[in-house]
């Protein structure tokens, strides 16, 4: 990478940063541009050489953060050798309940906005998603998993994903209909009787 390109790199990099911290800081509606770009340290043009408007950085951000968030859980799973897939899948949404947990103020970002990779972008581009690659890579191996192809896996991570984001905002910022240490059992059984079937067969 050239020097040119990595100044404009570390620009569009200012922007993200600033964005996030107000974002979380004063929230979505308050934050303005000129906010974004006084925090940053750039001139306004500067900002819409990256991005059309809020709406376009808040989306990068969301990717950004959805991403990270994923691909610390997987790398968490992927220490789990020989395990199952119903273990590797406990293991995932633990670790992003318990990320959630801690970061409130992410929680209440991501809520309603959380980036999954979609699984028609093969489709579109010949190329699966990164993010999906690697969690057929850490999951695969599973025995159980003979006889299921990837959309079947797909569709299991999105409702497991889906799930654990829409009870943690329930539990650690609606504060209902109980605790997150009362509702985690909960889910996690939900999760391990939800995978004691086949494809194809009925719940």
């Amino acid at each position: 990478m050239g020097r040119a390109q990595e100044k404009k790199q570390r620009k569009r990099q200012a922007l993200l940063d600033a964005a996030y911290e107000l974002f979380l800081d004063q929230g979505l509606e308050k934050t303005s541009i000129d906010s974004i770009v006084s925090r940053a340290k750039v001139a306004k043009g500067t900002f819409y050489l990256y991005f059309t408007d809020k709406d376009a950085i808040l989306q990068a951000l969301l990717w950004k953060i959805s991403d990270n968030l994923f691909d610390e859980a997987l790398a968490e799973t992927s220490q789990l050798e020989g395990a199952s897939f119903t273990e590797k899948l406990l293991c995932l949404a633990d670790y992003m309940v318990e990320y959630l947990r801690r970061n409130t103020l992410v929680l209440r970002l991501l809520r309603h906005n959380l980036r999954w990779p979609r699984m028609d972008e093969l489709e579109e581009t010949g190329q699966p998603p990164q993010l999906l690659v690697k969690a057929f890579r850490v999951i695969r191996s599973c025995p159980e998993l003979k006889g299921w192809d990837e959309g079947e896996i797909y569709q299991v991570m999105t409702a497991l994903v889906s799930m654990c984001v829409s009870m943690c905002y329930s539990c650690v910022i609606e504060q209902r209909p109980d605790t997150l240490d009362n509702m985690k059992p909960v889910l996690y059984t939900i999760i391990k009787k939800s995978l004691q079937y086949s494809p194809g067969s009925p719940l």
